[in-house]
């Protein structure tokens, strides 16, 4: 933290030098600012700088070549004058070449920080006309796992815990580096409620209700997050915020657990999730999408009824009651098919009868989706009122894709071999073999505002053994028995999980990042 803003003061009260030299100045045949010694400099270069200061151990990295304003030392600003330079907001980077030459004349230059922009009027769909941040961090490791296909495409960003805010480049270097791509929708997600992910162990997070961690949460993490969003240098951006994965939905089903319990009291979910509509509605352009879980979830008719009173109780609780949030997204880092194609044609009670769905009235997520949209309508939400679906991992193409309809046999037989869902049980959710899924699109259906990748692709669901490491990090993240490839689902008997091997929760998976790659529907 004290690194950060002691870059941000040095940007605020000096001028940068720039020597007028060539713009592709050498050292020994090499140039300046090509860290990764590929022979040109990008903003792969800088994401290597930025990494090396916060004391990461990039690799290629020569730090020869990283001093990119010639002040004799190698810090944040130097990541920052790449990322101008490969962008075009400055022509060149001051250099030595390797024979000695008569220093030129100094001509102060003011750097080029992100300037107030201009706000736009508030719209009803943010996706519409806009143009998506993609997250450089993510799209290195993606471009880097061979996908190139996919690196350009904007995802959320998750703020997880208070450290996000400030650790590597920050919730701020991400906001100037969507400044600096031209970018005008910014995506993150808010997650970390005490207690959260109080129903599962992978992504149990830093605060506890008994612990004082609503005070935590208000103080050291919404409000340092709605001041730095609320900087005029980024009222030109639409930023979308996914609040609260998998929080109040664990109050409709899941209050036989002792911290889904205390969740659903005082210091729990409702008052934390209303403080963050309040905060975050402060600001004019800032859009609030309620996490609303997803179909083979909410989606049976008990359920369902249950998170439309929960939820739409808890977001009408806000200061600003129906008019605090744009909508809702559901599917939110997981699987399940935005629709089955081949299911369209089969028997409503074959489908509910069989043992995949279990009576459950949506099969995918579209319907589902467009079902809840009107119902809150309905309920007195305004009829601006969007939904968002998750679309990154449930794109379930590959080999094993069904092409036709199975129109024979059992319920089971019929409906197994017509579902493009290959989940060995539909609440099986971590690292899944599924497949990158629908690109972001806006409006793409009736009442949807978007499809788009709240969860980043390569990113694991939770750590896949017993016997791990602790993530220093987020040391209160556990393992969990359905992220166990070998294991037994706790959502069905005699069913295995069907995960993968991974890391912990957020980690970088590449054997899952490549099996989605694998299986893309549509194909890459």
């Amino acid at each position: 933290m004290k690194k950060q803003n002691v870059v941000r003061k040095g940007l605020l009260r000096s001028a940068l030098v720039l020597f007028l030299l060539l713009a592709t100045a050498s050292l020994f045949g090499q140039t300046i600012g090509d860290v990764t010694m590929d022979g040109q400099v990008n903003i792969v270069d800088a994401l290597q700088i930025a990494r090396a200061y916060v004391g990461l151990d990039p690799t290629p990295y020569n730090e020869a070549y990283a001093d990119t304003n010639c002040d004799g030392t190698v810090n944040i600003v130097d990541a920052l004058q790449v990322a101008r330079f490969y962008v075009g907001s400055i022509d060149e980077l001051c250099g030595s070449t390797e024979t000695e030459t008569p220093t030129q004349t100094v001509t102060p230059t003011p750097t080029t920080t992100p300037t107030a922009g201009t706000a736009e009027p508030r719209v009803d769909n943010p996706y519409v006309g806009g143009t998506l941040y993609v997250d450089q961090v993510w799209s290195e490791k993606a471009r880097n796992d061979g996908g190139a296909a996919i690196a350009d495409i904007g995802t959320f960003l998750w703020m997880d815990r208070i450290g996000a805010i400030t650790d590597g480049i920050g919730l701020r270097g991400h906001l100037d580096a969507a400044i600096q791509q031209g970018a005008n929708v910014f995506q993150v997600v808010i997650y970390d409620l005490p207690n959260r992910d109080c129903f599962a162990l992978a992504s149990n997070g830093e605060l506890r209700i008994s612990e004082g961690g609503m005070q935590r949460y208000q103080t050291e993490y919404i409000d340092p997050i709605v001041e730095i969003l609320g900087d005029a240098n980024y009222r030109s951006l639409r930023i979308v915020c996914v609040i609260e994965p998998d929080s109040l939905p664990n109050l409709v089903t899941n209050l036989d657990d002792p911290d889904c319990a205390e969740a659903n009291g005082a210091g729990g979910y409702v008052e934390g999730i209303q403080y963050a509509l309040d905060q975050l509605g402060t600001l004019p352009n800032t859009y609030c999408y309620v996490d609303y879980g997803h179909s083979g979830w909410l989606g049976w008719p008990d359920n369902y009824s249950q998170a439309l009173q929960v939820i739409g109780n808890a977001i009408k609780g806000a200061s600003k009651g129906v008019n605090s949030v744009a909508g809702l997204v559901t599917c939110t880092a997981n699987y399940t098919p935005t629709e089955e194609p081949y299911l369209k044609n089969v028997s409503t009670e074959v489908i509910r009868q069989s043992s995949f769905y279990e009576w459950n009235t949506y099969v995918s997520e579209l319907p589902f989706a467009q079902a809840v949209r009107q119902s809150f309508i309905q309920n007195g939400f305004p009829s601006t009122f969007g939904m968002l679906i998750d679309t990154s991992r449930n794109g379930w193409g590959g080999p094993d894709r069904p092409t036709r309809a199975v129109t024979s046999g059992s319920n089971d037989q019929i409906v197994d071999g017509s579902r493009i869902d290959r989940r060995t049980h539909r609440g099986n959710w971590c690292n899944q073999k599924g497949g990158i899924g629908e690109r972001p699109k806006a409006a793409p259906a009736t009442g949807i505002d978007a499809y788009v990748w709240v969860k980043p692709p390569g990113e694991s669901d939770g750590v896949s053994t017993a016997d791990f490491e602790p993530d220093p990090n987020d040391p209160a993240k556990q393992f969990d028995p359905n992220c166990d490839p070998n294991g037994q689902s706790s959502y069905g008997d005699g069913v295995l999980t069907g995960a993968v091997e991974a890391p912990h929760a957020g980690r970088w998976n590449t054997l899952h990042f490549q099996m989605l790659m694998d299986n893309a529907y549509p194909p890459l």
